[in-house]
């Protein structure tokens, strides 16, 4: 489990495992990570788990969130990386994530959109999924759709061009739509129960997406297509 060291003017002032697929920082009572300080937004960041990532993203601070030094919008975690809001240290910890991105990441990493910067999620034990998913649309991925049929956006389409596009409710039940090189790909993000795919939980590993699969999450249902 990865955990995250608070220093306070150059003090240790507590360790924070990340035990949870939504692990908030801000100044509001209830946070994972309370920092009652100046210069700390109410909601200032979250860190999102997704599959064996730890996902670091700004909720649009005023002061905004770095790490080693740079200012990030989202960013994945990498072991011994420090993050500086409003002053504090945070130093992420995790074993996992210790030797650093790997080759699948980096794929992602070169082929997403500029707002989606540091977001992946891994792709190990689905070589077979992607290569079937690669010679169904001939070796080139096509770009996929999300017909909703239920919910709130029923009647809509919402095309998927990013690399991440999340559906769902924070705080009831999460899952995110991965693009990928050679498909695309649902993961449980948050919730106490995975999202549904056909009917069936999808667990807690990246499932690939093929056309006419239903998904349900939260109240809501789509229809996963390839245009």
């Amino acid at each position: 489990m990865a955990k995250l060291i608070l220093t306070i003017d150059g003090e240790v002032a507590g360790t924070h495992f990340i035990d949870t697929p939504r692990f908030t920082v801000g100044s509001l009572d209830g946070s994972s990570l309370q920092l009652a300080l100046p210069g700390v937004s109410r909601t200032h960041a979250v860190i999102n788990t997704v599959g064996n990532d730890d996902i670091l993203e700004d909720l649009g601070s005023t002061n905004g969130t770095l790490v080693n030094g740079k200012r990030i919008n989202r960013h994945i975690l990498q072991h011994d990386d420090v993050i500086e809001i409003a002053g504090c240290q945070i130093r992420y910890r995790s074993q996992k994530a210790a030797s650093g991105p790997s080759l699948d990441r980096t794929m992602v990493i070169k082929g997403m959109a500029p707002e989606m910067e540091g977001a992946s999620i891994p792709a190990a034990g689905l070589e077979r999924a992607a290569a079937k998913k690669s010679a169904q649309s001939g070796g080139a991925l096509r770009l996929g759709l999300a017909r909703m049929t239920k919910g709130p956006q029923a009647g809509m389409d919402i095309e998927l061009p990013r690399v991440l596009h999340t559906f769902g409710k924070p705080g009831v039940q999460v899952a995110v739509v991965n693009r990928r090189p050679h498909g695309y790909f649902l993961t449980h993000v948050e919730g106490r129960k995975p999202a549904l795919l056909n009917g069936k939980s999808i667990g807690t590993e990246p499932q690939p997406l093929m056309p006419d699969d239903v998904v349900s999450v939260a109240g809501e249902e789509f229809q996963f297509l390839l245009k």
